[in-house]
């Protein structure tokens, strides 16, 4: 349903843009009689949004009955909240239609106006209360027995992005239901793709999947509903043991020598973690959390469900009562160190201390004192220090923040030339140029080694000056070594000269003598390059 609403809002959104721009173009004629507003006045980006989402509830009221008493809207952050939400679905049971649901707030938010780097949604419900009547029979009865009148949840909501460029795919979502339990869940695809004309039109790359429970009195209202024998933590933990233990046994064939199937020993570590937990939600509440722990992504097929013993092996799913990212959460003392005495800590608590606190992961953010601690390191050389600093200072410095993501690059960071990229979209080119010969220089690169060098190495040299890899990101100097490589008849050398050169085209005068001056400077040295090694009798073999 996210998916066809987000498809239809686009584009009644690209058809409303068109008209919009249409009329503003186009003025009606002046006309006898009272004056009139021209029709551009009605067509500002707000109504616009306003009329598609109006639009777009008609399409929703077509496949549920819904109400609400207020709208607003908010087109440059692509994002439209509802108050006063009743919904009343159409449910086989409910013959009086008494399920209606009611909402303090829903919110459909999409990618902001300008992201042209993902597609996203997100529905987030409010302050929602659900009779029993939308229950089916069964639960309803057994809500019922618990003494539960309705179910009040808190907040849900449901993340859905899709990455344009690494083409991932991420979900997460979220139930609070007050009095009972919290559920929160996540699936982390590394790659995602739909092809057509295959055996296997879905193409995902698994990296994880987690589930989440957490105890709000749920078990205390379910306790009144068992026999006080199997409430017990033992007895809860033996129920579990056994079940499991028959389900996972039931995938796998039997040993030969053996009447009865017997569970692998990652299936036994499995059942006995899940037992475990269970105990110990059982006696003192808290979580249980299952999550797929991979190593790396895996390629979902449908030869992995012929053998569920093997989805189980491949998946490695884990029981415990804290999810996998409570691990990265620094410890208190080493958080304090960090802030009050970084000199106490290794290069490398450092780095983790200082990473933590730019980003926000493992440690509530605090930018200025992680790249107090991470700005020592990047001057230092520790490249990792230098494209986390770079991509703290981003949103504020942005020339600080290209000099540091050279450095990373430089020493071969990963995801240093992504940064590089990102960076140089708010940076004029003869800054860009200024800031590479700064850090070149800084890094003993701009003197020319006047010896003969084979052609793969001074192809791969203005590769990694081009890439920002290995080397600092550097056009003059890529384009030195292309010009070396091109002159002695390399084509992939040449190549890269004309991509430089390209590059550099249509950027405005200033662009156009920064480079003038950066690409003379790399032709003399080429040349002098050329004479000094006797390029064309090492070459000739002479």
């Amino acid at each position: 349903m996210c998916a066809i609403l987000t498809a239809y809002r686009s584009a009644l959104l690209g058809t409303a843009a068109f008209a919009c721009l249409l009329s503003a173009t186009i003025q009606p004629a002046a006309a006898a009689g009272d004056p009139r507003p021209p029709i551009s006045d009605f067509l500002s980006l707000s109504i616009v949004n306003e009329w598609v989402t109006r639009v777009g509830l008609l399409f929703v009221r077509s496949a549920v009955d819904i109400t609400y008493e207020d709208i607003t809207n908010d087109p440059y952050a692509n994002r439209t909240s509802l108050t006063g939400v009743v919904i009343r679905p159409d449910l086989p049971w409910d013959k009086g239609r008494n399920c209606q649901i009611h909402t303090e707030k829903l919110t459909l938010q999409f990618a902001e106006l300008g992201d042209w780097d993902r597609l996203s949604v997100r529905a987030e419900l409010q302050g929602t209360v659900v009779p029993l009547a939308c229950l089916p029979p069964i639960a309803a009865g057994m809500a019922a027995v618990a003494e539960v009148q309705e179910l009040a949840v808190g907040q849900v909501f449901v993340n859905v992005a899709y990455l344009m460029g690494s083409s991932a795919l991420q979900a997460d979502y979220h139930l609070n239901m007050q009095g009972f339990a919290a559920i929160t869940g996540s699936l982390d695809v590394a790659y995602f793709a739909i092809q057509k004309d295959v055996s296997e039109p879905v193409v995902m790359d698994l990296a994880g999947v987690s589930l989440a429970v957490e105890d709000l009195g749920l078990w205390a209202k379910a306790k009144t509903m068992m026999p006080p024998e199997m409430t017990a933590p033992n007895a809860a933990a033996g129920m579990v043991e056994g079940g499991l233990t028959d389900l996972l046994s039931r995938l796998n064939p039997p040993p030969a020598a053996v009447a009865q199937p017997t569970l692998l020993p990652a299936q036994a570590e499995f059942v006995a973690a899940a037992a475990a937990q269970v105990r110990e939600f059982a006696a003192n509440g808290g979580s249980i959390v299952v999550e797929t722990r991979l190593a790396r992504p895996i390629r979902v097929s449908k030869q992995m469900f012929d053998d569920p013993a093997q989805i189980f092996a491949t998946l490695q799913p884990t029981v415990t009562g804290r999810p996998a990212a409570h691990e990265r959460i620094l410890d208190a003392n080493l958080l304090m160190a960090g802030l009050h005495d970084p000199a106490s800590l290794s290069d490398e608590d450092k780095l983790r201390v200082g990473r933590a606190l730019v980003s926000g992961t493992g440690a509530p953010g605090s930018p200025g004192d992680g790249q107090a601690l991470l700005k020592p390191l990047a001057d230092g050389g520790n490249g990792e220090a230098a494209l986390a600093l770079a991509g703290s200072l981003r949103g504020t410095d942005s020339e600080t923040a290209y000099r540091y993501a050279l450095q990373a690059g430089a020493g071969d960071a990963a995801g240093a030339s992504g940064v590089m990229d990102r960076l140089q979209k708010d940076l004029t080119t003869p800054k860009i140029l200024a800031l590479q010969a700064e850090v070149l220089s800084a890094e003993n690169g701009i003197p020319s080694p006047h010896d003969f060098l084979p052609l793969s190495e001074v192809r791969n040299r203005a590769l990694a000056h081009i890439r920002g890899a290995g080397a600092v990101r550097s056009y003059g100097r890529a384009y030195y070594w292309a010009l070396l490589g091109k002159a002695a008849g390399d084509q992939a050398a040449a190549s890269l000269a004309s991509e430089i050169e390209s590059r550099m085209r249509y950027r405005g005068d200033e662009a156009a003598a920064a480079w003038a001056v950066a690409a003379e400077q790399a032709r003399a040295e080429a040349l002098a390059h050329w004479l000094t090694a006797d390029y064309p009798a090492q070459l000739s073999g002479k």
